[in-house]
């Protein structure tokens, strides 16, 4: 699937890639717990995407490929999903 991705998405998924790794690695140096850390700073990607996503003036339902608003929302459901996983164990 990845050869047929447009150069735009690429980097989209990229992006969203190394936010995970930069998240998991800030949450191992932070003075919160673990898995509360991380969710904060996926949220705080979340919103740098939402806000990229406006000043570009990106479509958000778009058909061809990924952008920012992917990326947030993407970024917002990985925080959620850690918060959850935190609140179950």
């Amino acid at each position: 699937m990845m050869p047929h991705l447009d150069a735009e998405s690429r980097l989209t998924l990229r992006r969203f890639a190394t936010k995970l790794c930069v998240s998991s690695i800030i949450g191992l140096y932070g003075r919160a717990h673990y898995f509360p850390m991380v969710s904060f700073v996926l949220s705080l990607y979340s919103i740098c995407s939402a806000v990229f996503a406006i000043t570009l003036r990106e479509k958000f339902l778009r058909r061809d490929g990924f952008n920012h608003w992917d990326e947030a929302l993407w970024l917002l459901l990985v925080s959620t999903a850690v918060r959850v996983i935190h609140g179950i164990y």
